[in-house]
């Protein structure tokens, strides 16, 4: 069953519809609303009119009137004048409750689509209008009261309608601001996330750039080795001992070369998606990556140089303790190329954010068995007399990107995040590496000849 709320929201859809449409909709009810008032009698309101004059005379300003309605929307001033000519004309065969209720709507929509000046020319002629009426009434009867009376009725009649006009207007206007807001506010966070989403990007793709620029070198070390092993076993008269050694230690050196390789080729296929280096990496006939300038880079920083980063923090106010049971620190350990690499650049980033956000004191704990476990803990705890974090500028997040881009590029499993009270105190970081069987190499002279092929 239909209800009435129902039907007033069909109707009330229809008059407020913003096309040509509707307008000639809005129009046509207004007519018949008009004949409507016409046919009750409500006609001959001002004065008798003339004499002998049918009723249905009062039809023709009313047709005329609402005929103009039809341009309400798009010529809101000229349906105004047209629809008062058509209340004068009205006016002079007696007046009608139904030209009255045109003029209102088309008051009502000047001022809601009308233009600044439309809307100033409707304001200014109406003063006008109830000015001169209210003269004239004061003028004919002689009673000052009796003009001010009319002059409210007046003002009533006409203010109201443009009022009602401007409010809604105005309405619409700060709801399309609003609407506006809140599109700039979607695509600006839009914008913000494909920036962060590009920075991220680039610092996984910088970060396999530089494993591999790392790999390289180390093969190439594992090359040269073999190249000066090899040389210096066919330079001499042939000996099984001499040469024997000289093959384990050719083995031993492409085993590592080729451990290191497939390294590489699982970062590049991993930036390229197609198993092959990418434009600008290394290329396939071995030759050394170079920068955007062409010069040649240096060799990557190892776990041997750690030492002079953990001091380093000390010297900052760090206070450090660390835990190496097996001595991959002091190199005791030996560990893949990749490996050491990777091992360098997560304990250096992660004690740089403990010194930068963490507390006074942090943790730093290696372990190597099957895999190698890395982990590095503060408890989250300034000192009174330190800076606040704030004073130390707020993180980008790249630098976690880079570290877990650098562990699970080689096949290992990284996580990062706060590790203690629900107050966020606390921040651990672990990373497990794999290691996998290599080949003892037998020790060899700085210069990795094979003893005994000296000249």
């Amino acid at each position: 069953m239909l209800r009435a709320s129902d039907l007033f929201a069909s109707v009330s859809k229809i008059y407020t519809a913003e096309n040509r449409r509707g307008d000639v909709i809005t129009a046509g009810g207004l007519l018949l609303i008009a004949l409507a008032l016409d046919a009750l009698g409500l006609v001959r309101i001002t004065w008798d009119g003339p004499t002998n004059m049918p009723s249905w005379w009062f039809a023709v300003p009313a047709v005329v009137g609402c005929t103009a309605l039809v341009w309400r929307r798009t010529r809101p001033l000229v349906a105004l004048a047209v629809a008062a000519v058509a209340l004068g004309a009205d006016i002079a065969l007696g007046g009608s409750v139904g030209l009255f209720v045109v003029v209102w709507e088309s008051l009502y929509s000047v001022h809601l689509h009308g233009r600044p000046v439309a809307r100033r020319i409707t304001a200014l002629g109406t003063a006008l209008v109830t000015l001169a009426l209210m003269i004239v009434i004061g003028v004919l009867s002689g009673d000052l009261r009796a003009a001010v009376l009319s002059g409210l009725q007046i003002v009533t009649l006409l203010v109201m309608p443009m009022w009602w006009g401007a409010n809604v207007r105005q309405g619409r206007e700060l709801t399309a601001a609003a609407y506006e807001r809140g599109r700039l506010e979607r695509e600006r966070s839009q914008a913000l996330l494909r920036l962060a989403e590009a920075a991220r990007h680039d610092a996984v793709r910088t970060e396999r750039t530089t494993v591999a620029r790392d790999l390289h070198d180390v093969v190439a070390s594992h090359l040269s080795a073999i190249t000066i092993t090899s040389g210096a076993a066919l330079a001499g008269a042939a000996e099984a001992e001499r040469d024997r050694a000289a093959l384990r230690s050719i083995r031993a050196e492409s085993l590592a070369s080729l451990q290191d390789m497939q390294a590489m080729i699982r970062v590049l296929s991993a930036e390229t998606g197609q198993g092959g280096p990418a434009p600008g990496e290394a290329q396939a006939d071995g030759g050394a990556p170079t920068g955007a300038g062409g010069t040649d880079l240096l060799a990557a920083p190892r776990v041997a140089q750690l030492g002079l980063v953990l001091e380093q923090m000390r010297l900052a106010g760090l206070e450090l303790a660390v835990t190496d049971a097996d001595g991959v620190l002091a190199g005791d350990t030996n560990l893949p190329a990749a490996v050491d690499h990777a091992v360098y650049r997560v304990v250096r980033e992660a004690l740089t954010n403990v010194l930068k956000h963490g507390g006074a004191r942090g943790e730093l704990r290696v372990a190597a068995g099957d895999t190698l476990k890395l982990e590095v803990y503060d408890d989250g705890v300034r000192p009174g007399d330190a800076p606040d974090q704030a004073d130390v500028g707020g993180g980008t997040g790249l630098g976690l990107v880079s570290m877990r881009e650098r562990v699970e590029s080689l096949g290992g499993s990284f996580a990062a995040g706060p590790d203690g009270p629900s107050d966020g105190a606390g921040w651990r970081v672990r990373a497990v590496l794999p290691l996998p069987e290599r080949v003892a190499v037998e020790p060899a002279p700085s210069d990795r000849t094979v003893p005994g092929l000296h000249a």
